[in-house]
């Protein structure tokens, strides 16, 4: 039987419920357009994640096109 889903906050801060996940469609787009405006670019991100997590970002070799 599938598991019901409960419904939560959108994880992006709009107020609205999603319908068992952490955003509503679309919305996590928004977070990450706001997340790199604030940073500045994708690099800047990478930099701040592996700063915060203490862990190198690797990039599979072969899986990027």
């Amino acid at each position: 039987m599938p598991r019901k889903l409960k419904p939560k906050l959108c994880s992006c801060g709009c107020g609205r419920y999603t319908k068992g996940g952490h955003f509503i469609p679309g919305h996590d787009s928004r977070v990450y357009s706001a997340i790199i405006e604030r940073v500045g670019d994708i690099r800047n991100l990478r930099e701040v994640v592996e700063q915060y997590t203490g862990k190198k970002i690797e990039v599979e070799k072969g899986t990027i096109h």
